[in-house]
């Protein structure tokens, strides 16, 4: 799978879920940026997967096989990664109103993302946890963060 298809891919599913323009467009590019940095900076086995919460929001998670969950860049660090460098975790952050994280799933990692049905703003601590929650499911009860 490529950018292009998993781009198409998502945005079937946001629309299927509902989500209206803003929020598929907002997505459409966070998950061009974190499928380009499962592809560079991870390994090849990389998938998406697309969850929603009927009339609240859709979450966008993209998966690798590589171990090391990336780290999200804070404060200035932010508005240095998007004006210097373009970096994608940072341009991620900025498309989603700092509504993303990642964390260990299995032999490699999460990068997710929140889009609101009508691209507004999100309840962010709601869905950290509930992303946290799904997280806990998959390794079996175990610890995740999901930052």
């Amino acid at each position: 799978m490529d950018v292009g298809v998993a781009r198409g891919l998502v945005d079937q599913a946001l629309v299927a879920a509902e989500v209206g323009e803003a929020g598929r467009g907002a997505a459409r590019l966070a998950v061009s940026e974190a499928f380009t940095n499962a592809l560079v900076h991870g390994r090849p086995e990389v998938s998406v997967e697309v969850w929603a919460r009927p009339s609240c929001y859709a979450v966008v998670e993209v998966y690798d096989t590589e171990a090391t969950v990336p780290v999200f860049p804070r404060g200035w660090e932010l508005a240095e990664a998007v004006v210097e460098h373009g970096r994608g975790l940072g341009l991620i952050q900025v498309f989603t109103h700092e509504v993303c994280g990642a964390y260990r799933c299995g032999e490699g990692k999460r990068v997710w993302f929140a889009v609101a049905l009508d691209g507004g703003d999100l309840h962010a601590d709601e869905v950290r946890r509930l992303v946290e929650e799904r997280a806990r499911r998959r390794a079996g009860g175990g610890s995740s963060t999901a930052a």
